[in-house]
């Protein structure tokens, strides 16, 4: 007689795995038993392949053949010449009409940027050659002196005005507002004078400052002045005195000098003269020997720091001198 053979569990566990499925209905142990699925291969089992394939992770190192990473276009070709005729014109470049990409041109360019409110790096671009096509003709904030120089540090540009027209516009770097110390150990503010001023000496070559090397300096204040610098940004990045080029420096030495009038306006990193800003009681630029007793007086009594709403000047006095200690000269 033979015995017959139950099914267990297992073996229904194992039959519903071959035929994909299992009996919705049995009786006794076999209806309560759950299948359990063993997460370990069997022996000598290859791995089942997934069902979905996973990306690769991403290699750490560098591949042997990087694409190159995109270059900056380069600016667009233009009769170089003609732009140079056309800033003449425009009183921005005085240099030889040449062709040449040089510095001289790439100042001119900047300048011509920042009065047409464009960004200001000197290249010769889209922007630029169609603000050439047709500029904007600089606003000057004074009427008089006929002969002056006004600087616009909202602007960050010169200009050089003869028998009441602009001769040139040159571009500047003004105070950038910082804190730095001074050679006696305290600190101060880079910050530029607002107001008008007058040329009273000027030093043609090198003066060698506590702050820096100054290039044909033309001092308005105390110790601050306008020079040449190997440094000129296109935003205001010097200690207080108004840098331009040592190109334009050069040029300056005979189109101004000693009696000029020089009205400085606009911007942020400022303070009038005779206050007590920070940085304006001791002097580093200059020893105490060299700068002048007290500050020039401004062009008139008969002007001020700020001009009327037509653009000349009002009758109200112009900064008085202040009887602190020399101010801080900042290249």
């Amino acid at each position: 007689m033979r015995t017959a053979l139950l099914p267990t569990a297992a073996g229904l566990a194992l039959v519903g795995a071959l035929t994909g499925c299992m009996p919705t209905h049995s009786s006794g142990v076999v209806a309560a038993a759950r299948p359990v699925l063993s997460t370990a291969p069997a022996p000598n089992a290859p791995a089942p392949a997934p069902l979905v394939s996973e990306p690769a992770a991403p290699s750490l190192s560098p591949s042997a053949n990087p694409s190159p990473s995109p270059r900056r276009p380069a600016p667009p070709s233009y009769d170089v010449k003609a732009v140079q005729r056309q800033l003449t014109a425009l009183h921005y470049y005085v240099g030889a009409v040449d062709g040449d990409r040089g510095p001289s041109l790439r100042s001119a360019v900047m300048a011509f940027q920042k009065v047409q409110g464009l960004g200001a790096d000197g290249v010769v671009g889209k922007g630029t050659l169609a603000a050439l096509k047709a500029p904007r003709t600089p606003v000057l904030k004074a009427s008089s002196p006929a002969d002056r120089v006004e600087v616009d540090l909202t602007k960050q540009v010169l200009y050089v005005v003869k028998a009441g027209a602009v001769q040139r516009i040159l571009p500047v770097s003004s105070g950038n507002g910082t804190t730095y110390l001074q050679k006696n150990g305290h600190q101060a503010k880079a910050l530029s004078p607002v107001g008008w001023y007058t040329i009273t000496r000027r030093i043609v070559g090198v003066r060698e400052a506590d702050l820096g090397k100054l290039y044909d300096p033309q001092y308005f204040y105390r110790g601050w002045a306008i020079h040449g610098s190997n440094s000129v940004p296109a935003y205001p990045a010097s200690h207080g005195c108004i840098r331009v080029t040592r190109t334009d420096a050069k040029w300056l030495l005979g189109a101004i000098g000693v009696g000029t009038h020089v009205y400085v306006y606009g911007g942020r990193y400022t303070f009038t003269a005779g206050s007590s800003a920070p940085g304006t009681d001791n002097p580093t630029g200059d020893t105490p020997a060299d700068a002048p007793a007290s500050p020039s007086p401004s062009p008139s009594t008969s002007r001020s720091a700020s001009p009327s709403p037509a653009g000349s000047p009002t009758a109200s006095a112009s900064p008085s001198a202040s009887p602190s200690p020399s101010p801080s000269s900042t290249p």
